[in-house]
């Protein structure tokens, strides 16, 4: 094993970005402060796409965090340390939730009594959408997602100990039932905090929808990270194109998992046709919100996947970087076109307080994940099958 796996990960230079990351952070929620005085109901109705875009790349890292350790791969030897600290930083997402709790009535139409009982569509679906299940419901899902984050970090740490193969059975039984855990929550998560935005709209698909897009984003996330690290003096001799690829390789069947999920959900509702569920894409699909969507189509889909289908892009972290960033700005666009036509109809709008909490949210969680990878090496050396994964990856590039 060369030296340059053990140093820590200040040997990367990410730490620089930490301070500045927090300034951003500081300001942008200080700005977010100022808009909610001036306007709560834009403050409010701008919070839950910036929360639900940073809260799906922690969410997706735990899934395909707890995936990894299921399958195994070579391809998580460079990634479970990033995904690991990522899906540690779940505790700072409660805290970003409070504001959706307090904002129910300007966010949830539900949550205004007296308009739901208007809506006889509504009101036979109050004994779900009522703020006592959302806030129990809510508070049980964090704690899930809590308790599996932290309880595999303390296997890890308990495996570099003993180097027990009981220890590391028990981080994979732990892992496995995550998994379940992990798609039953966030999809009804996603019903109760998104697909609710517009309780009159019902979807099959919409669950599974989320937790594919939750693991893109983390995954574009993680190879973004990876591929500015190429370079560092930490991962010099130790990441290879063959890692790249393969990240790319799996980032591509997640963005095609997603098509097939969001095709399939429009094709049921078109074909069906029915009056309660029509109105959700006649909003989306025409003036500035079509156009939206054709974006949506054309650099979420068609463009990545274009991309990814080349090995050389794959395999150079420039380009895969670019492809990467597309899929994550996309990520928030898809979010923001799917919740702010439920409050704002066909007419388009932007606020500057949707860019402040965006940069509020992303510059606190950027230092807190910065934080949870301080101390540890980027690589899981006390692994038993890192010497022969990093090895493997340089026969590939020499066949």
């Amino acid at each position: 094993m060369t030296a340059d796996v053990r140093d820590s990960t200040t040997a990367t230079g990410i730490d620089r970005w930490r301070m500045p990351s927090l300034v951003i952070g500081i300001i942008g929620l200080g700005l977010s402060i100022v808009g909610y005085v001036i306007n709560p109901q834009t403050f409010f109705r701008a919070w839950l796409p910036s929360f639900l875009f940073w809260f799906s790349i922690v969410a997706g890292s735990l899934a395909v965090l707890m995936l990894q350790y299921v399958t195994g791969g070579e391809w998580g030897l460079m990634i479970r340390r990033p995904l690991g600290a990522s899906a540690r930083t779940m505790l700072w997402m409660v805290l970003f939730f409070i504001p959706i709790l307090f904002g129910l009535k300007e966010i949830y139409p539900w949550a205004n009594t007296a308009r739901a009982m208007a809506d006889e569509n509504v009101r036979q679906k109050l004994d779900w959408l009522n703020w006592k299940r959302f806030v129990i419901f809510a508070a049980l899902y964090f704690a899930l997602w809590n308790l599996w984050a932290w309880r595999i970090r303390i296997l890890s740490l308990k495996f570099y100990e003993d180097r027990s193969p009981y220890t590391e059975l028990s981080r994979r039984k732990w892992a496995a039932s995550g998994l379940v855990m992990i798609v039953l929550t966030l999809s009804f998560a996603s019903i109760d905090w998104m697909l609710s935005t517009e309780p009159t709209f019902s979807s099959t698909i919409y669950g599974i929808t989320f937790v594919v897009g939750c693991s893109l984003s983390a995954l574009a996330f993680v190879t973004f990270f990876l591929a500015q690290l190429a370079h560092t003096e930490a991962m010099s001799g130790v990441l290879k194109p063959s890692h790249l690829r393969d990240l790319g390789n799996l980032m591509l069947a997640f963005v095609m998992f997603y098509a097939y999920t969001t095709f399939s959900e429009f094709l049921l509702i078109w074909y069906a046709n029915l009056h309660e569920e029509i109105p959700h894409y006649l909003v989306r699909n025409g003036g500035v919100w079509g156009v939206v969507a054709f974006a949506v189509a054309m650099f979420h889909f068609f463009l990545p996947f274009g991309l990814l289908l080349m090995r050389p892009i794959k395999d150079k972290p420039k380009t895969i970087a670019i492809v990467a960033v597309i899929v994550i700005v996309m990520r928030y666009v898809v979010l923001y076109w799917l919740v702010t036509p439920s409050w704002s109809g066909s007419r388009f709008t932007w606020s500057w307080m949707n860019l402040t909490s965006l940069l509020g949210i992303g510059g606190i969680w950027i230092w807190a994940f910065i934080g949870q990878l301080r101390g540890q090496t980027i690589i899981p050396i006390h692994e038993t099958w890192v010497e022969e994964a990093i090895r493997e990856g340089a026969l590939k590039v020499n066949a």
